[in-house]
């Protein structure tokens, strides 16, 4: 090899560390962006994330959020429920599910401004059912479902559930303003009901085939 030809060569040699070196901090740099991004997201998901404030298995139960309180009486499980008729339909009647009913007796009470709370059923497996609306059953007086609250004028009643019976173990029942879910700090108040595998069963062993809540 002629002389010119080993210089340039070895001149070739010299300069490719350099360039590993910076593929090697662009790589770098762009790897700390990529975190940056993924901590930024972090912190932004936990901001919008609802303030969980947890309640005790135990009944009476009082719990409070940031613009509503609730209090969990107790609870009770039925196959149906017997109505009385009204001018829709003037015969009594029964009111069926494919599950069971799950009604929920409480309270629920505005603390800042007008407005509702919303109940739902989560399982331990994380499906949610919403309380039936207020046609299911139509209780005037009764049914919380979309009940308008004042400040200091708390409402009495119940929630009612239509819920597969196997889903009742370990299932919580979580309060929150308004319909949409909460967000950005508002309250997610959840009450743990202590159903655990005995208490299920001892639920359903007890659940009336009818339930008369006529009048």
């Amino acid at each position: 090899m002629s002389a010119p030809a080993t210089a340039n060569a070895a001149a070739a040699r010299r300069r490719l560390p350099r360039w590993r070196w910076r593929d090697a901090l662009w790589i770098a740099l762009a790897l700390a962006a990529v975190v940056a991004l993924r901590k930024g997201e972090s912190d932004y998901e936990q901001r919008d994330a609802p303030l969980l404030q947890r309640a005790p298995a135990t009944a009476p139960v009082r719990a409070q959020g940031r613009n509503f309180a609730v209090d969990v009486k107790r609870f009770k499980v039925a196959r149906a429920y017997l109505l009385k008729g009204d001018y829709a339909r003037p015969e009594d009647h029964l009111l069926r599910t494919p599950g069971v009913w799950l009604s929920v007796v409480g309270q629920a009470e505005a603390l800042q401004q007008p407005g509702y709370v919303t109940a739902q059923l989560r399982t331990r497996d994380g499906l949610v059912y919403v309380a039936s609306s207020r046609d299911r059953p139509k209780l005037d007086g009764i049914n919380l479902r979309d009940r308008a609250l004042a400040p200091g004028l708390p409402e009495e009643g119940a929630w009612f559930f239509e819920v597969p019976p196997d889903r009742l173990q370990g299932a919580h029942l979580q309060f929150f303003w308004g319909s949409l879910l909460p967000h950005g700090g508002d309250s997610l108040v959840d009450v743990d009901l202590g159903i655990d595998a005995a208490q299920a069963r001892k639920l359903m062993a007890e659940a009336k085939p009818v339930l008369d809540l006529r009048p």
